[in-house]
């Protein structure tokens, strides 16, 4: 894999590499950042290393997953409008499409700095599954779940948050 974050707003900045993304500035709000890459066929697998969490509080809070071309970076939420399909970490839980799963318990205790989450992404059937260090994690979208295209992306809450593509998905 090739790719790197491409679209990101004013809150973020991105290393030289485009590889490792963090949240700059801002409140804690959710941003959106997306890679170029636009995903619509065949099977894609990749992994983001949780590199950080917030300078206040280590708070790892963050949504990762695919989202429509074309989101608005200087906002959050997509996945509640049709546009986004994550993994939220601080619950362990998937949200976008028809599903929310708000009403988690755990909450925190899924995701610490270091830690891989993996994606698979199934384009041939719209299905999108999720990993934990490569191995599998959680609920998946199920197929014909994804509306396709899609970008990588991620949507950050809090300064000093920060997460690294990485090159090449070690999944089980």
């Amino acid at each position: 894999m090739a790719d790197s974050w491409d679209r990101l707003g004013k809150t973020m900045e991105v290393s030289e590499d485009g590889t490792v993304l963090t949240k700059k500035s801002g409140g804690n709000y959710s941003r959106h950042v997306a890679a170029k890459e636009v995903l619509s066929s065949g099977v894609h697998m990749w992994e983001v290393e949780l590199a950080s969490g917030a300078t206040s509080n280590n708070n790892r809070d963050l949504f990762v997953g695919v989202a429509s071309p074309g989101c608005d970076v200087e906002k959050g939420d997509h996945h509640d409008k049709g546009k986004a399909w994550y993994l939220r970490t601080h619950d362990g839980n998937i949200y976008g499409g028809d599903i929310d799963n708000d009403d988690a318990t755990g909450k925190g205790s899924h995701f610490v700095v270091g830690d891989r989450i993996g994606l698979r992404l199934d384009c041939n059937d719209g299905s999108l599954s999720f990993y934990k260090n490569g191995q599998p994690f959680g609920q998946p979208f199920p197929a014909g779940t994804i509306a396709l295209p899609v970008v990588r992306a991620v949507e950050l809450k809090c300064s000093g948050q920060s997460v690294k593509l990485l090159p090449q998905a070690q999944l089980a």
